[in-house]
């Protein structure tokens, strides 16, 4: 072989070296790596040793770890702890180091050699008593390549629990062939151990690949079989030919629609943006991002002025009404009056001119003499006619207290109020009572005055 330089030379002598030497290394040439379950801790019987990890007190001396047993339920799945012994006990600050050993094949499914970088990922989830101080890839420090070691108290970390999980993910220094990995944990006394689990949801690889996409507030992205409506990062992996997949990272945007709030009040007869009635209107328009905005108007038709001054038109002397005709901007009564309610205190024409925004309105009521004494009528026909369908008091007086109960000729009590406005409809528990004589008694206060009444009615059907 005749090289044109002599450094050239060397190099490709290395080169050829060393991608032999590592083939050599190799039981296996192409296929997939070890299932993360090679990593899981935990997996044998409580008490008996772990089948996947080793453990060793001074990082030289290993033997396989015991599965823990007797943990209380602050540790997270207590049943797949690891430690030297069943318990863990240990005095003083100690480092522990727990160690797994496995092989790569030459290549990855893709034609990749694992001596490169990001041809293989570990993600693995630690929790550990007390902390993770130090993770080994092949003798190489990965603290460098992890934001959350080393902690500034290992042994006794403020903020980290049995139950609060360290997350890593391991892409340097691996190699073709045999490799290992050691997991150095810092724990104080009592008990030091670790539990070792798969990610659910693992970060994608650093050489994966990464592409944006927008979507419009409400529109959905299908992504494999993921259906996404909010903006994130999304990963998943593409199977390939032949075994040889694609990690492929989606970063959605979703552009959210212009909105717009409006709150309009208009005069009955008018209109505001092709609406005249009372209520809440949406309304979508194109927009400039290719998503549509979004109006919202809140619309309220205020009628014009319609004062009701009410229906009650009797009035006793010593008795008053009061006359309120409804919220309104400004009031004027018959005598010039300005307040929002009127006090009559003696028969006669009263009337009233309002205004709002949307123009005026007056009204007028007269107040006559009332029947002002306590009659009770000795008959009635429930049979809603509209005419004497009820038995009450009939008084125009106004009643400070009231009490009428009604009983039938067994003494059973059949009704009860203490509205003057109601009265019985000759019905008990919502069947209508047969023909016959009913015993009432009433008691009310007016003026100050207490008085009782008794007597008898004939229901009549």
């Amino acid at each position: 072989m005749h090289c044109i330089a002599r450094h050239f030379c060397i190099l490709l002598l290395a080169l050829i070296f060393s991608r032999h030497s590592s083939v050599a290394q190799c039981t296996v040439q192409t296929g997939p790596p070890p299932p993360v379950e090679a990593f899981i801790s935990g997996i044998g019987n409580p008490g008996n040793p772990d089948k996947n990890w080793l453990v060793s007190t001074d990082s030289i001396n290993y033997s396989p770890a015991t599965i823990m047993t007797g943990l209380p339920d602050t540790y997270f799945k207590n049943y797949a702890w690891i430690s030297f012994s069943t318990s863990g006990e240990h005095t003083g600050n100690k480092f522990f180091f727990y160690k797994k050993q496995f092989d790569l094949p030459c290549f990855n499914l893709c034609g990749k050699s694992y001596d490169l970088e990001n041809s293989y990922c570990l993600t693995l989830s630690f929790f550990a008593d007390n902390s993770i101080y130090e993770i080994y890839v092949n003798g190489v420090p990965q603290s460098g390549n992890l934001g959350n070691i080393h902690l500034p108290d290992p042994f006794n970390p403020p903020v980290q629990y049995e139950s609060h999980s360290v997350v890593v993910q391991l892409c340097k220094n691996w190699k073709a062939g045999p490799n290992e990995l050691v997991v150095q944990l810092a724990s104080s006394a009592t008990v030091a151990g670790i539990m070792v689990n798969s990610v659910q949801s693992p970060l994608p690889p650093p050489d994966a690949y990464n592409f944006v996409e927008t979507i419009c507030e409400g529109e959905q992205y299908i992504f494999g079989n993921q259906v996404l409506t909010q903006s994130g990062s999304y990963y998943r992996v593409v199977s390939g030919t032949g075994g040889c997949d694609s990690n492929i990272v989606l970063n959605l945007t979703v552009i959210p629609k212009p909105r717009l709030t409006v709150n309009q009040t208009i005069c009955e007869g008018q209109s505001f943006l092709g609406y005249n009635k009372t209520g809440t209107y949406v309304d979508s328009f194109p927009s400039a991002s290719d998503c549509d905005s979004v109006r919202t108007l809140h619309l309220t038709v205020q009628a014009k002025p319609v004062p009701d001054l009410g229906n009650q038109d009797a009035l006793c002397i010593g008795d008053s009404i009061m006359l309120y005709p409804g919220p309104y901007l400004s009031y004027v009564w018959q005598d010039g009056s300005t307040l929002d309610h009127y006090s009559v205190k003696a028969p006669g024409l009263y009337g009233v001119t309002v205004t709002n925004s949307c123009g005026s309105g007056s009204n007028q009521i007269l107040i006559k003499e009332g029947t002002c004494a306590d009659y009770f009528p000795s008959a009635f026909t429930p049979n809603h006619d509209g005419l004497n369908d009820t038995f009450k008091i009939l008084t125009h007086a106004q009643l400070q207290e009231y009490r009428l109960v009604i009983f039938n000729r067994y003494g059973q009590k059949v009704f009860e109020t203490t509205n003057p406005a109601e009265g019985w409809d000759g019905t008990f528990k919502g069947k209508l009572q047969q023909s016959g004589v009913y015993v009432w008694k009433c008691s009310f206060k007016r003026q100050n005055s207490f008085s009782e009444r008794k007597g008898t009615v004939t229901l009549i059907q």
